[in-house]
């Protein structure tokens, strides 16, 4: 019964802290210009918390929105949100990222500019440090919810990312990729004012 208590007192000690945290990042650490919207159920990793950690920006522009329970981290590189661009409930966002304007990131996204060192197998792999690598996403981007988005990925502007797909690799404007890894199925073809498969 003791260790129970001790470990809630633990628990609720440590989100207390957490809550002293977010509300110190909205207050100082947030480039916004108004309006913009994040919500108080969104977790906000922006200060650093380690030697290693930078301080890096989270920007949001004119009428940005960050959803509810999406954590956003910046502890390897920026997050900006460009004019009226959107990350969907529940999804996660690493920096380095730029999300461009009008762009739409849907639920339980997964989208990062840094990945975990493995390759030697004798040292404890979060021990080994990053690869940071920034992700841009062009304006008026529709990423379907439950992607996932690795590092050193450029999507090009009026893109579409169909729902479920992995983004391995760039994805130029006017494209609808899908599939795991992502590939290109169609592009817009202006003189025919359509949608063309590729």
């Amino acid at each position: 019964m003791l260790n129970s208590i001790l470990c809630l007192t633990k628990d609720v000690v440590k989100d207390v802290y957490l809550l002293l945290i977010q509300l110190r990042t909205r207050l100082f650490y947030i480039d916004r210009e108004m309006p913009s919207s994040i919500s108080l159920l969104a977790r906000l990793d922006v200060i650093p918390r380690r030697a290693e950690h930078k301080r890096h920006r989270l920007v949001l522009k004119r009428n940005a929105l960050i959803e509810k329970q999406c954590v956003v981290n910046t502890w390897h590189g920026d997050v900006i949100l460009e004019e009226g661009a959107t990350i969907g409930i529940g999804s996660i966002v690493i920096g380095p990222v730029t999300i461009g304007r009008g762009s739409v990131c849907a639920q339980h996204c997964f989208i990062t500019g840094q990945s975990h060192r493995y390759q030697d197998v004798t040292t404890d792999f979060r021990r080994q440090g990053f690869d940071i690598k920034p992700v841009a996403i062009g304006e008026d981007v529709w990423i379907g919810s439950n992607c996932v988005i690795v590092p050193g990925v450029t999507i090009g502007k009026k893109s579409v990312i169909g729902a479920g797909s992995v983004v391995t690799k760039d994805v130029p404007a006017f494209s609808l990729a899908v599939g795991n890894p992502a590939k290109v199925v169609k592009q817009y073809d202006f003189e025919a004012r359509q949608w063309q498969r590729v």
